[in-house]
């Protein structure tokens, strides 16, 4: 029950922090669609920092870790592809061609990045394998988020950018920092790890008043009267997290010696139980997609991911 009660003191801070951003909106201080200019600085300052200063401060290079790196990579990416597969006939139902997209985009990519990773350091410590395994997730996902992301908001192959894939912000930051890890430069100039940390503080704070301003333009009472709100929150927030961890879970039972560690079972669990990624309505607004139902599932399963990530972490922890 401590594990419980840890996490959910932890998601609670976490979702607490959207309170200005809304607050701010609400008294008409800033307008929501200044939050595009803040989504900038995290995607393109924050996350690279926050990458960055992981990779130089807390991982240490060897054999057990770079195996660690490729079976996360192999199962990371098999989850979101299959995932991306099963969404299509679990939204059979719903006609509207854009809008069982973002639905299906909501049930597969989760916002490991801008809460996950926050969330982990939080709970498990930075220097926990937890963090190593969110750091490759959060790459794949990003990958991923690129090019199948971009074809369910779209539906037009065409728009995928592979450049954009492979060139983004997060996967650079992870090279740049592998190569100044094994260089040592933090033991010559440590004055690089306290900037870096210093910038990759901003994107909890950050992205949770990017939440707040967009809470502060929508109707919740609309919000949680649609039913896709709770089917896509049952396939993004339950069904599909237990049934990663539960592959998990099987495997370390049947290979007891093997790879699957508790941590990892736990830096899968905190990457994939995390609610829909923030870029949704970015990528709804750039690849003409349900901008609308982008907002309220990402509000929505953010909202009650208050609940189930406890939930599903007393489970396993």
């Amino acid at each position: 029950m401590g594990a419980f009660i840890t996490m959910l003191r932890n998601v609670i801070v976490f979702v607490a922090l959207a309170l200005p951003g809304f607050l701010l909106v609400k008294t008409g201080q800033l307008k929501a669609e200044q939050s595009g200019a803040l989504s900038k600085l995290l995607m393109h300052v924050g996350m690279p920092f926050l990458i960055l200063s992981g990779t130089i401060n807390n991982l240490s290079f060897n054999k057990e870790l770079l195996l660690i790196l490729v079976t996360t990579a192999l199962v990371g990416a098999a989850y979101i592809f299959l995932t991306f597969f099963l969404s299509k006939p679990l939204t059979v139902g719903e006609k509207n061609e854009k809008t069982r997209g973002m639905m299906r985009f909501c049930a597969v990519f989760a916002n490991n990045g801008f809460l996950g990773i926050p969330l982990a350091i939080a709970v498990f410590g930075a220097d926990s394998a937890v963090f190593t395994v969110l750091i490759i997730l959060n790459i794949i996902t990003n990958i991923l988020m690129y090019t199948l992301g971009v074809y369910l908001i779209s539906g037009d192959k065409s728009r995928i950018n592979l450049k954009k894939a492979f060139l983004n912000p997060v996967l650079i930051a992870f090279l740049i920092g592998i190569a100044l890890n094994l260089l040592h430069v933090k033991d010559h100039v440590p004055e690089l790890s306290t900037y870096s940390t210093h910038f990759s503080n901003i994107v909890t704070p950050v992205s949770m008043t990017i939440l707040g301003m967009k809470m502060g333009t929508v109707h919740f009472g609309k919000i949680f009267r649609s039913a896709k709100l709770y089917y896509v929150a049952l396939l993004k927030l339950v069904a599909f997290p237990l049934a990663i961890v539960g592959v998990l879970v099987l495997a370390r039972m049947f290979f007891p010696g093997g790879i699957i560690s508790k941590d990892i079972m736990l830096g899968f669990f905190v990457a994939f139980a995390m609610p829909t990624a923030g870029l949704a309505s970015t990528f709804a607004d750039a690849f003409d997609g349900d901008t609308e139902n982008a907002v309220s599932l990402t509000l929505g399963t953010t909202l009650l991911s208050i609940v189930t990530i406890p939930l599903i972490y007393l489970l396993i922890a």
